[in-house]
């Protein structure tokens, strides 16, 4: 009697391994997609992160220095008061910077005048800063263009008030009372993503105000 062992199959056909190979191409689409969608996400967070530390940053330089606004050494000194100006994208101002003033003295020194300005997407800080509209002084960039993109520097200073009733930049010109000048500042940045247009790359705003009190009338 003839006796047929059937033999066992061994390795894959042609179909499996294309089979399997695919399954393989579409699990490494699907692994190398998430890791993709993962760096973008996390690129996209170290900008934004980047872009509100840099408007936080120099809105708080601001403020810290337009609160310094006037001081001087000497009270009865208000020179370094009437150096205060601003324009919707310009301000102007000046203090006693190393408490040098001396009765009688009627204008700051040429390094103690500052300002802020935007120009060209960065904002810019200057000594000597002069001319109306910051046309003047030795002007420094203080935000970084590849970390944000300035768009708006805005000084409103329409809350300002004086003593004798006048309001906005009427108190900047009054010759007696007390003026309390309100400024208003709001700043716009953008940052630019990689995968979106210049149209749709995000932006934020930030607005602080700051009180400037004139004790002496101008």
């Amino acid at each position: 009697m003839l006796i047929f062992k059937s033999k066992k199959q061994a390795g894959l056909t042609l179909i499996e391994m294309m089979i399997a190979m695919v399954l393989g191409l579409f699990v490494t689409a699907v692994i190398i997609t998430v890791f993709s969608t993962n760096v973008r996400s996390s690129t996209e967070n170290i900008k934004m992160i980047r872009l509100n530390q840099e408007l936080r940053g120099v809105m708080t330089m601001m403020v810290d220095e337009l609160k310094r606004a006037g001081y001087s050494n000497v009270p009865t000194v208000t020179a370094f008061m009437d150096e205060l100006n601003f324009t919707t994208t310009c301000a102007r101002y000046s203090y006693d910077e190393d408490n040098s003033a001396t009765a009688g003295d009627t204008a700051p020194g040429t390094d103690e005048r500052f300002g802020f300005r935007l120009n060209s997407n960065t904002i810019e800080w200057a000594r000597n800063a002069t001319g109306t509209g910051c046309t003047g002084g030795d002007w420094t960039e203080i935000t970084d263009p590849d970390l944000a993109s300035i768009t708006t520097l805005d000084f409103d200073i329409t809350g300002s008030v004086n003593t004798l009733g006048t309001t906005g930049s009427d108190t900047f010109s009054t010759t007696s009372g007390v003026s309390v000048y309100e400024v208003t500042i709001t700043l716009t940045g953008t940052t630019d993503l990689p995968h979106s247009s210049d149209a749709n790359d995000p932006r934020r705003t930030m607005t602080e105000t700051v009180r400037i009190r004139n004790e002496a009338p101008k």
